[in-house]
C-alpha cells in the first residue's frame, strides 16, 4: 500500500525510504520518545510567550509574524536536509510553541477559558484517533488517503484565498472568519479532516518502521505528528471562537 498521497508533506515515501543499510532502524518507540520531546519543547515555547508582557496588540502581532516565518524556514530546511532534523525539529517546536502561546494569549484575553477547552479537545481527539487506529475501526486504505489528501488540499486553497484577500483590505472569506451556521459547519468539517489525518500519520510511522527506515528519521516522524496536532488545536480554537462570537 502506497501512502505517498498522505496530506502531511512530512510523511512521504521519498523522505522515509531506507538510505543506509548499516544504520539503525527507526522504531515506533523511538518516534514516541522524540514526539514527547517535541511536545515538551512546544509547551515550553508556549509558556514563554504566555508569560511575556505585551504593550500593544501590534507588538504581539509582529512577534507572531516573525516566529511564524522562522518556523516556516526551519520546516523547509528540515524537509530538504533531514540529516540535521535533530537540531531543526526541536528549534521548530520551540518557535511554533511561541506562536501558539502568543495567539492563545490573545484569544484568552477575549474569550476567557477558551485555551483550556481547545487544549483539552486536542488531546481528546488524539486519544480517540489513536483508539480508532489501534482498534481498526477505520482502516487508512489508499482510497481513504487519496480522498483525505484532496479534502485537505481544498481546505488549504480556501485558507490561501482568504489570506490573499486580506492583503487587499478585505476581512477574508466569511466561511473562514464568520460565525454563521455555514462558517461553523465549515470549521467542524475542517476539525474532522484534521483529526482523520492522524490515522494516516499513525499508519505511515508503523509502516516505515517495519520497512526499516533510518533511525535518524524518527525526528521527521515526530515533526509530522506535531504539525498535525498544531493544526487540530488551531482549528478547534477557531471553532470555539466562532461559537463564542455567535453567543456574544
Amino acid at each position: 500500500m502506497n501512502y505517498d498521497h498522505t496530506s502531511n508533506p512530512v510523511f512521504k515515501e521519498s523522505v522515509f525510504c531506507p538510505q543506509d543499510a548499516q544504520a539503525m532502524a527507526m522504531t515506533v518507540d523511538g518516534v514516541i520518545r522524540k514526539s514527547f520531546i517535541t511536545l515538551f519543547l512546544l509547551l515550553a515555547g508556549a509558556a514563554f510567550a504566555w508569560t511575556r508582557s505585551y504593550a500593544t496588540v501590534e507588538e504581539i502581532g509582529g512577534k507572531i509574524m516573525l516566529f511564524s516565518i522562522g518556523t516556516l524556514v526551519l520546516y523547509f530546511v528540515t524537509m530538504f536536509k533531514p540529516d540535521i532534523a535533530k537540531i531543526t525539529v526541536p528549534l521548530y517546536a520551540i518557535g511554533e510553541g511561541f506562536v501558539i502561546g502568543a495567539i492563545s494569549w490573545l484569544m484568552q484575553k477575549r474569550y476567557p477559558g477558551i485555551v483550556v477547552q481547545a487544549a483539552t479537545g486536542t488531546f481528546g481527539v488524539f486519544a480517540v484517533m489513536l483508539f480508532v487506529y489501534k482498534a481498526g475501526i477505520i482502516r487508512p486504505t489508499e482510497k481513504f488517503a487519496t480522498v483525505l489528501f484532496v479534502a485537505t488540499a481544498g481546505i488549504a486553497f480556501i485558507y490561501f484565498v482568504s489570506w490573499i484577500m486580506s492583503f487587499f483590505g478585505s476581512p477574508g472569506l466569511s466561511i473562514v472568519h464568520g460565525s454563521s451556521n455555514l462558517s461553523i459547519g465549515f470549521s467542524v468539517v475542517v476539525c474532522i479532516i484534521a483529526a482523520l489525518n492522524l490515522l494516516l500519520n499513525f499508519e505511515f510511522i508503523v509502516r516505515q518502521s517495519r520497512l526499516g527506515a533510518p533511525e535518524k528519521l524518527e525526528w521527521i516522524a515526530a515533526l509530522g505528528l506535531l504539525v498535525t496536532l498544531i493544526w487540530i488545536y488551531m482549528e478547534i480554537l477557531r471553532l470555539l471562537m466562532k461559537l463564542r462570537a455567535r453567543n456574544d
